[in-house]
């Protein structure tokens, strides 16, 4: 072997073994980052995961609520036609009353509505043609340290009950009105009975 030969193994020796060293190296370097990044995935794919379990509970939590609420708005919404229902029947049967009935349930409202001094009493065409003969003179009876009634011979438009006039002050007691005004109270009434 020539000198030439010998440096040319030699280099090629040392060569092969920087090329082994270097693929050594690389192999560790590789593994190293293939370690590091299997552990990034993981981390990765835990905080993913976490994530997406946190978005499942608050969509959940959202999902649920809103069928709460659903749920006690419709509850509300039935519980509210049945009240309505209940009122409205409990009207209607003031028109089926007899007419002793009806001018009794008259002269009840008219004591509790009267005010001091002397007003009119106004009664739609049908109530003014089956008013009881002595009707004024059984308010008056009823009233009177307070007050003195008129019924007017006119007829007024209304369906039922009457208005009471103290010249520019007029007090609707018709029925419609009466029940309008306690309708709230009404459903109180009867909330605690129907629900509680």
């Amino acid at each position: 072997m020539t000198g030439i030969d010998k440096i040319k193994s030699m280099i090629e020796e040392e060569s092969a073994e920087k090329c082994d060293k270097i693929l050594a190296d690389g192999a560790l370097q590789v593994k190293a980052i293939l370690t590091n990044a299997r552990k990034n995935a993981s981390d990765i794919s835990n905080e993913i995961v976490s994530e997406a379990y946190k978005k499942a509970e608050l969509l959940n939590n959202v999902a649920k609520s809103k069928a709460e609420s659903i749920t006690r708005n419709r509850y509300l919404e039935i519980r509210n036609a049945i009240l309505n229902d209940i009122i409205s029947a409990a009207y209607e049967e003031i028109e089926k009353l007899s007419d002793e009935e009806y001018f009794e349930l008259v002269k009840k409202l008219c004591v509790k509505n009267i005010r001091a001094g002397e007003c009119t009493m106004f009664f739609n065409a049908y109530d003014l043609g089956r008013l009881p003969e002595d009707f004024e003179l059984q308010i008056n009876s009823e009233v009177f340290e307070k007050s003195a009634v008129y019924i007017s011979k006119q007829p007024v438009s209304i369906e039922n009950g009457f208005l009471l006039s103290y010249g520019k002050m007029q007090i609707n007691c018709t029925f419609k009105s009466v029940f309008d005004e306690k309708m709230d109270s009404l459903k109180d009434v009867l909330s605690a009975y129907l629900f509680d």
